[in-house]
């Protein structure tokens, strides 16, 4: 039975304004306690230390004229990044997962 005194309001209703704050604090995790996330991200800054005109493809507003080397360089930058991205996506919907075991358990139906 759920207490009379719970009021549910989701961590978003109660702190919309730093919510990405919060996503980043998450996901910022990852960089300092996954071996592979660091891992990922060394192989990247390695790719852009081989390959400069990669890296300002990102830095950068203006064209950029890559060879074939370069390109695909930059396509397995590309496809690391899915990875980090899929990692951090994978962190956020975990944490999720605690935080409602949590507002289960506040509730008293856990």
């Amino acid at each position: 039975m759920v207490s009379d005194t719970f009021r549910f309001e989701t961590f978003v209703d109660a702190h919309g304004n730093i919510f990405n704050e919060y996503l980043s604090s998450v996901t910022a995790k990852l960089s300092k306690e996954d071996k592979q996330y660091k891992a990922l991200h060394a192989k990247i800054e390695g790719i852009y230390g081989k390959y400069p005109k990669v890296l300002a493809v990102f830095d950068s507003e203006q064209a950029a004229e890559l060879t074939e080397e370069e390109c695909a360089a930059l396509i397995e930058v590309m496809e690391l990044k899915n990875r980090l991205t899929d990692m951090e996506m994978q962190a956020v919907y975990f944490r999720g997962c605690y935080d409602s075991v949590g507002y289960l358990k506040k509730a008293g139906i856990l």
